[in-house]
């Protein structure tokens, strides 16, 4: 079974949608030290079937979860793991190696694929210096 985080690229995915449950979704092949890391946290496993869906505990306040979201978000980010996290979860500041977006926006994303024989996007980078070929001699 695919996780979030397989379909999105990254190791981890945390995420609450209108029930305000705070959830994070591993890789299918997610290394231990991750699941270690959310466990330190205050996420439970959401059931021994799927090691790779953890939530916070309902007896925590929604800011408390969100705190709890962002410092996992923090030592994933510190570890050297990707992490992506909706913008509501966030507080405070959040890694190089984390994605804030909303669900919608990371789907979004993923579907986008260039057409075939379609010019890449351009970038706002300058174009680069033109190159004067060389003098011809006779």
């Amino acid at each position: 079974m695919r996780t979030l985080a397989d379909v999105y690229g990254t190791d981890v995915e945390i995420i609450s949608r209108s029930d305000q449950v705070v959830r994070a979704y591993c890789r299918t092949d997610a290394p231990d030290q991750v699941h270690q890391l959310l466990r330190q946290c205050g996420f439970t496993s959401s059931g021994s079937h799927d090691l790779c869906c953890y939530q916070l505990p309902d007896y925590l306040s929604f800011p408390d979860r969100m705190k709890a979201a962002s410092m996992a978000t923090d030592r994933l980010d510190e570890a050297g793991y990707r992490v992506g996290i909706v913008p509501h979860l966030v507080v405070g500041y959040v890694g190089e190696n984390c994605i804030v977006q909303t669900e919608v926006q990371r789907l979004a994303a993923t579907r986008r694929t260039p057409a075939a024989g379609a010019a890449p996007e351009q970038s706002d980078l300058p174009a680069p210096p033109s190159v004067r070929p060389a003098a011809r001699t006779r």
